[in-house]
C-alpha cells in the first residue's frame, strides 16, 4: 500500500471504513470520500482512491510546451515549499486556460497577455488581475533569469489593493467581538473556550495576520516581557523577525492564547468565518467587515495616533520602505479628518450658544450694527 492511500484511508474502533480521494480540478484541490461497509479490506480502498483519483489526473505537457514550463515551475524546490502554492497553481491554470496549453511559451505575446489583463479588469476587482499576473510574471523571471526580458511586465499592472480607507472604529469591532461566541460544544455536556474568539482577541489588539500568528510558537512569547517574537515572512520581498510589543489587552489575550496552547493549533479560515458570521449579526448581511478588517485598523488607528508611517509598518511586519504601509495612512486621515469635524461643529454650537444667550454683544463682536441704531446715531 503506498503512502498517499494509507493516509486517505480512514479507520475508526466500530465504525465503517472511509476513503479519501484528492484530485486538482481548474487548479483548485477537490476532496471526495465515500464510506465503505464494515470489513472492507484496505486493497479495496486503495484500489477506488486511485481509480478515481485517475480520472483526474493532469494530461502529460508536451516537452517545451508552456504547460510543461508551469510544470517545471512548480516543481522548483522554493516554489513548491511556498505556503501559497495552491493558489499560485491556480492562477497559472487560469493562464493555461486562456493562452493556451500546447503552444511554447516564447510565443506569447505582450499584447496577448494585454487584452487578457484588459478583459478582466471590466469583470474581476484589481487586485484578483495583479495577483494573477503577479504569478505569470514570477513564472518568467525564476525559469528564464533576472537579465531576460520579461513581456509581462510591459504590461498594465493593477492596483494591488483598494485605497479606500478600510479600518473600522474599535467600538464597532469590540461589539463583534462580544457577539462571538465565548465557548464552543466538544461533546455532549463539555465545552471549551472559543478558539475563535481566542484568536480573533489577539489580532483586533496586535494586527497580526492570521497566518504570521499561527507561526508563532511558545518560546517567542515573553509574558514578563510583554512581547511576541513574530518570524520573518517570505511574501513578496519578505521581512525579517520582529518583536512586537503588547499593551495590557494585548497581553490578556495573549496569554489566554497560551493558556490555550494554540500555538499553530488553529485555522485562520475558520476563525474568519465564526468573525464573519459574528459581523453580520451587528452590521447586516451585506457588511464589508471581515477579519482583515482588524489589521487595518491596527494600522489606521497607529497612524491617526500621530505615530510615524515608518513605526506602523514596523509593528505590523512590513519591510523597510514598503509601499503597502501606505494604505493605513487612507484609514488615518479618515480618522483625522472626522476629528476636524467634530471639533469644528463644537466651536459653530459654542458660538451659536454664546450669540443666544448676549445676541447684542455678540452682534457689536463681530462688526455689524443695524440700519436703525445708524439712524440713532446720526
Amino acid at each position: 500500500m503506498s503512502k498517499n492511500a494509507a493516509v486517505n484511508i480512514i479507520r475508526k474502533p466500530g465504525r465503517k471504513p472511509i476513503a479519501r480521494a484528492r484530485f486538482w480540478v481548474g487548479g483548485k484541490r477537490q476532496e471526495k470520500k465515500r464510506t465503505f461497509p464494515l470489513g472492507t479490506p484496505d486493497t479495496v480502498l486503495v484500489r477506488w482512491i486511485a481509480e478515481y483519483e485517475a480520472r483526474f489526473a493532469p494530461v502529460r505537457a508536451n516537452d517545451g510546451s508552456f504547460a510543461d514550463d508551469v510544470a517545471h515551475y512548480l516543481a522548483e524546490p522554493k516554489i513548491a515549499a511556498m505556503p501559497s502554492l495552491g493558489e499560485r497553481r491556480y492562477y497559472l491554470t487560469v493562464w493555461l486556460d486562456v493562452l493556451g496549453r500546447d503552444r511554447s511559451r516564447a510565443s506569447i505575446t505582450r499584447d496577448e497577455i494585454e487584452v487578457v489583463i484588459q478583459s478582466w479588469l471590466k469583470h474581476y476587482a484589481p487586485a484578483t488581475v495583479y495577483h494573477r499576473r503577479t504569478a505569470l510574471s514570477h513564472l518568467y523571471s525564476t525559469l528564464d533569469g533576472p537579465g531576460v526580458p520579461n513581456v509581462v511586465r510591459q504590461t498594465t499592472r493593477p492596483e494591488p489593493w483598494s485605497k479606500r480607507p478600510q479600518a473600522i472604529a474599535y467600538p464597532v469591532l469590540a461589539q463583534i467581538l462580544d457577539t462571538m461566541a465565548d465557548e464552543r460544544h466538544v461533546t455532549r455536556g463539555e465545552t471549551r473556550p472559543s478558539v475563535a474568539k481566542t484568536v480573533a482577541r489577539v489580532l483586533l489588539h496586535t494586527g497580526l495576520m492570521g497566518a504570521d500568528l499561527r507561526r508563532v510558537t511558545r518560546d517567542d512569547f515573553d509574558a514578563r516581557a510583554g512581547v511576541v517574537r513574530v518570524p520573518g515572512r517570505q511574501k513578496g520581498r519578505g521581512s525579517d523577525a520582529w518583536l512586537l510589543p503588547l499593551d495590557a489587552d494585548g497581553l490578556a489575550a495573549f496569554v489566554a492564547f497560551d493558556a490555550l496552547n494554540l500555538y499553530g493549533g488553529f485555522s485562520p479560515a475558520a476563525v474568519s468565518a465564526s468573525f464573519k458570521r459574528a459581523a453580520r449579526r451587528v452590521l447586516g448581511y451585506d457588511t464589508q467587515v471581515h477579519l482583515y478588517s482588524l489589521r487595518h485598523s491596527v494600522g489606521g488607528d497607529g497612524a491617526a495616533s500621530g505615530a510615524e508611517l515608518a513605526a506602523v509598518g514596523r509593528g505590523l511586519g512590513h519591510a523597510p520602505g514598503s509601499i503597502a504601509t501606505a494604505q493605513y495612512a487612507a484609514s488615518a486621515n479618515l480618522i483625522v479628518d472626522r476629528r476636524v469635524v467634530a471639533a469644528r461643529s463644537a466651536y459653530r454650537q459654542e458660538q451659536l450658544a454664546t450669540a443666544r444667550a448676549n445676541p447684542v454683544a455678540v452682534g457689536h463682536a463681530v462688526g455689524h450694527t443695524s440700519r436703525n441704531s445708524r439712524k440713532r446715531a446720526s
